[in-house]
């Protein structure tokens, strides 16, 4: 055999010695184990009670006046609430000028739905102090129903009841120095109230501790 060839499978050799040598580092033994973990959010549900009715359509309506209305608002889902925000609208006025005051009176007469709203006025879950309608609708700044702070405002799966009086309150001001009282001017009005309602979630904990749950 000449030198080339002693060459040649010297370095085969070689080579297949190597490759026997890595194979030997494979284990004939393993075992293998697997950890599953889950993580879900929660759901945040506030729910209005279809049992009780907070819609109210009620007409001929006149100073002195008033009328209570209870919503239950329930929290339907998984997380408590933290805060329950309500923020109160008003569209759907028009000035009727019924008695035509404006056309004996001018500009003392005249009124938008502001005016209307001002002659009305709001008493929340038993409060004595009334609010202007008005002011609850001018108001950008939602309220905090729940008055909670930090702490839990309403559990899941539990309710609470939002009670509203609304009273026409009785203005016995003039018109000028006619005989015509000033509300008057809103015989035949009108407007539509929107209540919104906004759940907040609480804070966020540390939940490296939870225990889990047996399947």
């Amino acid at each position: 055999m000449g030198f080339k060839s002693k060459l040649g499978v010297g370095v085969m050799t070689g080579v297949l010695g190597l490759s026997l040598i890595g194979g030997g580092t494979y284990a004939a033994f393993n075992d293998v184990e697997e950890v599953s973990n889950t993580f879900k959010a929660g759901t945040l549900d506030l729910a209005v009670d279809e049992s009780e009715s907070f819609q109210f359509d009620i007409s001929n309506l006149k100073p002195g006046d008033y009328f209570e209305k209870t919503i239950v608002l329930e929290n339907k889902g998984s997380l408590d609430i933290n805060k329950i925000l309500t923020q109160v609208s008003a569209d759907g006025w028009e000035n009727e000028d019924v008695l035509d005051l404006e056309d004996k009176f001018g500009e003392e007469a005249d009124n938008n739905m502001d005016d209307f709203l001002s002659q009305f006025k709001v008493y929340i879950n038993g409060s004595k102090n009334g609010i202007p309608l008005n002011t609850m609708v001018n108001h950008n700044n939602p309220e905090d129903i729940t008055g909670s702070g930090n702490e839990v405002g309403l559990k899941a799966d539990e309710s609470l009841e939002y009670d509203v009086k609304i009273k026409f309150v009785n203005n016995p001001e003039t018109i000028g120095d006619s005989r015509y009282q000033m509300q008057n001017i809103y015989q035949g009005e009108g407007a539509t109230l929107k209540f919104d309602f906004e759940a907040t979630q609480m804070g966020g904990d540390d939940r490296s501790n939870d225990e889990v749950e047996p399947e």
